[in-house]
């Protein structure tokens, strides 16, 4: 599968507007969630992938961040098969958001559903 993870750039361009996905722990809850992956865009200063997320059924949109790992240099989740730099966007997926002891918020795991 080929890489689908915007710059930036290229999301603007595309009419995609990440400004109005919060990452602020305050404001995402963490649970299970079945979410539509909008759109994806590279990190500015880390090896990682912003996934754009809108939360149903209250179209609540969020962003959350898979990191590189590593030893492999795969945008994976501990317990999840999916790479995030080639997973199909605009399609459903069921989602864990979780906080860190730190507040942070982030994903936990991820699937897509076949809807």
């Amino acid at each position: 599968m080929e890489r689908n993870v915007l710059s930036f750039g290229a999301a603007l361009a595309k009419g995609y507007e990440p400004r109005l996905y919060p990452y602020d722990a305050n404001r995402i809850q963490e649970g299970e969630y079945e979410a539509i992956l909008d759109f994806k865009i590279w990190a500015k200063k880390i090896m990682a992938v912003g996934c754009y997320f809108t939360l149903l059924p209250a179209k609540e949109k969020v962003q959350l961040t898979v990191y590189c790992d590593k030893k492999t240099g795969q945008y994976k989740l501990p317990k999840s098969e999916i790479d995030f730099t080639c997973c199909p966007t605009s399609n459903m997926y069921k989602i864990s958001i979780g906080k860190k002891k730190s507040g942070n918020t982030y994903l936990q795991n991820a699937a897509l559903i076949n809807k």
